[in-house]
């Protein structure tokens, strides 16, 4: 008796520690938790792939990774984050509906011209052994548009839960295969084979579950009611996709240009820093943006004022970052030599350079979502297009100009710290904003 007395007072201690069901930082802590599984996975997996695939393979990788990018991040037509905004469930369930179709047609168009142009899509990205490859863009941005669709139905419904678990199977599935094809020595398709089996098994996943829970309101879906929010929500195809495509290129646009300047080798070194860098993000920064994104929209539809949140989402990320990137500014190419191989120092001299970049990357991330919430959309593309002009115009200098990587990369990363803290500012300005913009 005096056991289950003991055991019973530490649930209750337990669960008066835990914040409330439901809450803000009970949900981010939910998210948070899959996501840190899910990235600690390949992170704790890649001094294993380091030394199974070479810096060219993960050069690969990444082109693959940046071409089925810029198409996946409009497979949708971006109305995936409008799920969230309709007071309607009627209205939600057809964004799904309409999401899925605009998927299925990209994904049918994308292949017809892969089938068409595979040679010359080949040799435009400067590889022709890559064209073996292209066949499988389809089936990424198919599963790209499935997986973003209903990733915001379930941060719609609150099933954090699940969003964890997916997450977590994506994650595994594609270390273990990266790492049993790499062992069997298929270097040259582990790394992409390994990315496309995740993506399938934490998709099926998604499916699986909507289907189970949700299938009853398919019905609630028609032609008529699509075409009705197609047009509510038009913003989200003709602003938010170019503004989505927009940071697709400057993400990408880098790659294509190390790529054609310096050759897969730099470009490798570059993947893996970046990855590195942009742990802190995956682990916590992603949870807390999904979470961000459902408070703020709540708040806004209620007429409430979105600074305080704006503030203290900054202030939080702030106290985790930096440790972390100060870590990583005096030590990095010490710990990447030790740690994924001698051959990779030199992607610890690029994570150096380009932490402060990705320090305040980190801490603004979540709150770039307040153009969409209060409808300042128009706006804010202008002004990330801005950003990622100075991106490409760094790279095309260093590369094309002064042919030295370091110049290049120093000039991105001073560059874009004093563009996002002014971007920053007005962020902050637009979510004081939200009282006068309510109708």
């Amino acid at each position: 008796m005096l056991h289950i007395n003991g055991f019973r007072s530490f649930k209750n201690m337990a669960l008066t520690i835990l914040p409330p069901k439901g809450s803000f930082i009970r949900n981010v802590f939910t998210l948070m938790t899959g996501t840190v599984v899910a990235q600690a996975i390949p992170i704790m997996a890649s001094p294993i792939l380091t030394r199974l695939y070479n810096p060219e393979e993960f050069g690969s990788l990444a082109l693959f990774s940046a071409v089925a990018s810029m198409i996946g991040v409009i497979a949708t037509g971006r109305y995936e984050l409008a799920i969230m905004l309709p007071q309607e469930e009627e209205e939600a369930i057809n964004l799904v509906g309409l999401s899925l179709a605009i998927t299925l047609c990209l994904s049918t168009i994308t292949f017809l011209v892969v089938a068409a142009f595979n040679r010359e899509i080949a040799n435009l990205l400067g590889n022709p052994n890559f064209s073996i490859w292209l066949f499988a863009i389809p089936v990424t941005v198919f599963l790209t548009g499935l997986q973003n669709t209903f990733n915001y139905w379930f941060n719609r419904k609150k099933r954090y839960a699940k969003l964890s678990l997916c997450r977590i199977t994506q994650s595994s599935v594609n270390v273990s295969a990266n790492i049993g094809m790499g062992v069997a020595g298929w270097q040259k398709s582990g790394l992409i084979g390994g990315l496309l089996i995740g993506q399938s098994f934490s998709t099926a996943y998604l499916v699986w579950q909507a289907w189970r829970r949700d299938r009853s309101k398919s019905r609630l879906v028609n032609k008529s009611l699509m075409a009705k929010t197609a047009r509510t929500y038009k913003d989200f195809p003709t602003i938010n996709s170019l503004h989505a495509f927009s940071d697709m290129l400057q993400n990408n646009g880098v790659i294509f240009l190390l790529s054609s300047f310096f050759g897969p080798s730099i470009l490798g070194f570059y993947f893996l820093s970046v990855r590195i860098l942009k742990t802190p993000l995956m682990f916590i920064g992603s949870s807390v943006a999904q979470v961000f994104y459902q408070k703020a929209t709540e708040t806004f539809n209620a007429g409430g004022n979105l600074q305080g949140l704006v503030k203290k989402t900054m202030f939080s990320l702030m106290a985790i970052a930096f440790p972390i990137f100060l870590l990583i500014l005096f030590l990095a190419p010490y710990l990447f030599s030790h740690i994924f191989g001698k051959e990779w120092r030199e992607a610890g001299f690029y994570s150096q350079i380009l932490a402060p970049w990705f320090f305040l990357n980190f801490i603004f991330s979540p709150i770039t979502q307040i153009p969409i919430i209060v409808n300042r959309q128009k706006m804010g593309f202008m002004i990330t297009s801005i950003g990622n002009l100075l991106i490409l115009i760094s790279i095309f200098y260093g590369g094309f100009i002064a042919k030295d990587i370091y110049l290049g990369l120093y000039l991105l990363s001073t560059i874009l710290s004093v563009y996002m803290i002014c971007f920053a500012f007005w962020l902050y300005k637009a979510a004081g904003q939200v009282s006068k913009i309510i109708p």
